[in-house]
């Protein structure tokens, strides 16, 4: 549990967690990194108790996992699933850590030229899974939510430019390839995520950040590839096969 006396970077270490917390009070990772949070509380007129509170919350959410398997949802519900939870993180954490990339390779790339590359690779990702997920919500996604009767999920009739939905399904899954062989390569080039020794706050805020990045985009794609893909495929087969 976080002090009012540790450091914030001393907090983002133990924490991964926190950074986003720090984000949202404006609390800078790099010029602030050294000072305790009661300092830096100081310095922006913030509760040191509220931010506090916010820390514990965060550390509860982080500590939790998910009450059910979304693996075994109904197809509209696991559509669900993944636009709220898995296309909802990407939306919030691939802008958040292009930042602080951008902010890191400015300062720190003398000292660690790698992280030029890592600021270009993320730029490269989001702009690829943001168009990725909106394909998948404009057009598969309302197709297969169309072919499901029972489905929940309210979707606008999709104009389909193709005749099954295997040739779309094959094609998302050729650009989760290659998302991961970006994820993979940004790995490498972070020693797995690992910080060095003389790093900032927001150095290591943006690995751990990668890190659980990585996490949730192997859950979304397995649920994707895994689950729901084959599910739509299935259904197809059962729809024609009616006639």
């Amino acid at each position: 549990m976080p002090t009012s006396t540790q450091s914030v970077r001393e907090i983002v270490a133990t924490q991964p967690s926190a950074a986003k917390v720090f984000q949202r009070f404006d609390i800078d990772l790099c010029s602030q990194a050294e000072k305790s949070l009661d300092g830096a509380c100081a310095e922006l007129q913030l509760s040191v108790d509220q931010v506090l509170e916010k820390l514990a919350d965060a550390e509860t959410q982080e500590l939790g996992g998910p009450a059910v398997d979304p693996a075994s949802l109904p197809i509209g519900r696991l559509i669900q699933h993944i636009v709220r939870v898995h296309h909802q993180y990407v939306r919030q954490e691939l802008p958040r850590l292009a930042e602080m990339a951008q902010k890191l390779a400015a300062k720190r790339s003398d000292r660690a030229p790698e992280l030029k590359n890592v600021e270009e690779l993320i730029e490269a990702l989001r702009a690829d899974i943001f168009a990725h997920i909106q394909k998948e919500e404009q057009v598969l996604f309302p197709f297969i939510s169309q072919m499901d009767q029972d489905s929940i999920v309210a979707y606008p009739p999709a104009h389909a430019c193709f005749r099954s939905v295997a040739h779309p399904v094959s094609k998302m899954m050729q650009e989760h390839e290659s998302a991961n062989h970006v994820v993979a390569e940004l790995r490498r080039l972070t020693l797995d995520f690992q910080p060095p020794e003389w790093a900032c706050a927001t150095h290591i805020a943006l690995f751990a950040g990668l890190n659980e990045f990585e996490t949730d985009f192997k859950q979304h794609v397995h649920l994707e590839n895994n689950v729901l893909f084959p599910r739509a495929i299935e259904l197809e087969a059962e729809l024609n096969s009616r006639g």
